[in-house]
């Protein structure tokens, strides 16, 4: 009788977690792709967010930079014949 029991058990639980999957198993696969695709993209673009964020600031500092910075000498090459 206890053997009949435990069958049964092992046999009800199978079918359960069968039933589950059938139902429970895609909505699982796609919250898991979403959050590989999510991951996936921050990797290939890990600035496209940083660059929303400091849009304002760098423009200030190219501003700046532009203004203050200077290009350089000039210096005038002779022609040695």
């Amino acid at each position: 009788m206890v053997f009949l029991k435990t069958l049964l058990i092992i046999l009800l639980v199978y079918f359960a977690i069968k039933l589950m999957a059938k139902y429970f198993g895609p909505l699982l696969l796609k919250y898991i792709f979403k959050k590989v695709q999510k991951n996936m993209e921050n990797q290939f673009n890990p600035n496209q967010t940083e660059e929303k964020k400091d849009t304002r600031k760098s423009k200030k500092t190219y501003n700046r930079k532009s203004k203050d910075d200077k290009v350089g000498e000039y210096i005038d090459y002779e022609e040695i014949e």
